[in-house]
């Protein structure tokens, strides 16, 4: 079973960002997907039903959500399958491995071979696209900057420059048109921990002095299909 872990989000001007991943970056290691400066490229597909409730869900403020997508990171070749779940402020994400042959079969309809694999959030899937009421919707792409701090599992992202396809679901066209999503330069701070974040990482951060959001990239996107 996956264990909840803590999550906290917030937007942030460019500015903050900078002088926050520069405090980050004397501590904390770079997350091993970046590139030289440190970013890299995350596009993710994801599903819901017919009534959208995943979208619907996150607007409400239901606070039991969970949300399907299929993702990459940067130029590799790693695809993952992701079931994300959140029950208020904690969350937590199964994944399994798809190859490229999967993943285009599967959004081609062929989905079966879900059936056979071993991860939970396969069968899960599997389960809810057998309906014919669950489908790919629209793909996400973002501009991420990660540090990492081992003890505690401590995760810290920034995820800038959100764009949408605009409703289409070609995954891998790597020539798709993309429109900016959200406000602006708005930067999308996001914490991760298990049991407690370390004073020194906080102090670093100034939570205090900063106000936790309740922004989706999955639903910036959804506004503009």
């Amino acid at each position: 079973m996956s264990k909840y872990r803590q999550e906290i989000k917030m937007g942030i001007n460019e500015f903050d960002k900078r002088v926050l991943a520069s405090r980050l970056s004397c501590i904390m290691q770079r997350d091993k997907h970046g590139e030289e400066d440190g970013s890299y490229k995350v596009r993710s597909l994801y599903f819901d039903d017919l009534s959208d409730t995943a979208f619907h869900n996150k607007l409400m403020g239901v606070k039991y959500r969970e949300k399907f997508r299929i993702r990459t990171y940067g130029d590799s070749s790693l695809i993952r399958l992701e079931k994300k779940v959140k029950d208020n402020q904690l969350g937590y994400k199964e994944t399994a491995r798809l190859t490229r042959d999967e993943c285009e079969r599967l959004l081609e309809g062929e989905y079966h071979f879900l059936r056979e694999r071993s991860e939970r959030v396969c069968r899960q899937l599997y389960i809810k696209l057998r309906t014919g009421l669950f489908l790919p919707k629209t793909i996400v792409e973002y501009d991420r900057e990660a540090y990492i701090w081992e003890p505690g599992r401590i995760r810290i992202t920034f995820d800038s420059n959100v764009r949408t396809g605009l409703g289409s679901v070609d995954f891998f066209n790597t020539s798709l048109p993309l429109v900016p999503a959200g406000y602006g330069n708005t930067v999308i701070l996001e914490i991760k921990y298990d049991e407690y974040l370390p004073r020194h990482i906080s102090q670093l951060l100034q939570l205090d002095s900063r106000h936790k959001s309740a922004i989706s990239k999955y639903v910036l996107c959804r506004c503009y299909d």
